[in-house]
């Protein structure tokens, strides 16, 4: 059973704009590292501390933000919580954060205008006297043939089951 996933617009863009948001502080998280681990002695802490303690904010921000695009159904909350992160993003590294702000903002203000996708039902009718599953069930005329060959066959039951959706892998309504 193969099962597509479909990407909405503003999960697209949260994606490239955590990917590239993720990219810098990542390289220069690891050559800190790197560099005090040949070194032995912490002394890049004493210059580049708070720099280090900025990457590690900015890494939280936009793994919380992916987080929150992919796991969180409820589209209105989705795109709040993501001007958020552009706001926080732009609090904590000022005029370097103003591409991730535009960008968060922009993805937040489609989640905002997103409408939810209604669920796909599947109707089925059946005829209460018989229990036969009556086929054609688009056309007003469905019980014709049915009652062609079983006139006294008067009461039907209409049944509806909800399918489930393919748009993502939402653990959250």
């Amino acid at each position: 059973m193969i099962i597509y996933l479909t990407m909405k617009l503003y999960q697209k863009l949260t994606l490239i704009t955590a990917i590239l948001g993720l990219i810098i502080p990542l390289l220069g998280v690891f050559a800190y590292v790197f560099i005090n681990s040949l070194t032995g002695i912490p002394v890049l802490a004493l210059f580049l501390g708070t720099a280090v303690l900025i990457a590690i904010v900015i890494i939280a921000i936009n793994i919380a933000a992916l987080v929150v695009t992919f796991y969180i159904r409820n589209t209105k909350l989705v795109g709040i919580i993501l001007i958020s992160c552009g706001t926080l993003l732009f609090l904590t590294v000022q005029i370097w954060g103003i591409p991730g702000l535009v960008l968060y903002i922009v993805s937040g203000i489609i989640a905002l205008r997103e409408k939810p996708t209604p669920p796909i039902r599947k109707y089925t009718i059946q005829c209460l006297t018989c229990d036969k599953e009556l086929n054609g069930i688009n056309s007003p005329d469905f019980a014709k043939d049915h009652l062609v060959d079983n006139p006294t066959h008067l009461e039907y039951r209409v049944f509806v089951k909800i399918l489930p959706t393919t748009d993502s892998t939402s653990k959250f309504p």
